[in-house]
């Protein structure tokens, strides 16, 4: 699924999942042991670079062209700041923290076991 994100009076279509990745980490040269770091200690050029495979993603995923930039992204960030945080506020809701942190997620949902008397 994807989702519209509204940036500078545009909306386009928004997916953050695995081909979004694969792409941001092919562009970036980023392992995946890196990847983590996603939304948290990202330079700019990485961030407007990940909302851009997201966008692309979004659209392929809607079976839509894209006829926009990297740098057409970073000229309508100049007019809407805001849009970052909304980018990211869908890469969480799509990836989530715990996807993104080494299967943290998947490890507590484990059963503990129990301590032997």
């Amino acid at each position: 699924m994807y989702e519209v994100l509204e940036i500078n009076k545009k909306k386009l279509e928004c997916k953050f999942g695995f081909n979004a990745l694969r792409r941001f980490s092919r562009i970036t040269k980023m392992p995946i042991s890196q990847l983590e770091i996603l939304g948290d200690k990202m330079t700019l050029d990485e961030a407007v670079i990940l909302i851009h495979c997201g966008i692309a993603d979004g659209h392929r995923a809607a079976k839509k062209e894209l006829d926009y930039t990297v740098d057409d992204l970073a000229d309508d960030l100049d007019f809407d700041m805001d849009a970052i945080g909304r980018a990211m506020d869908i890469f969480a809701s799509q990836m989530g923290k715990d996807r993104m942190a080494g299967g943290d997620k998947v490890a507590s949902n484990k059963k503990k076991a129990k301590p032997k008397k």
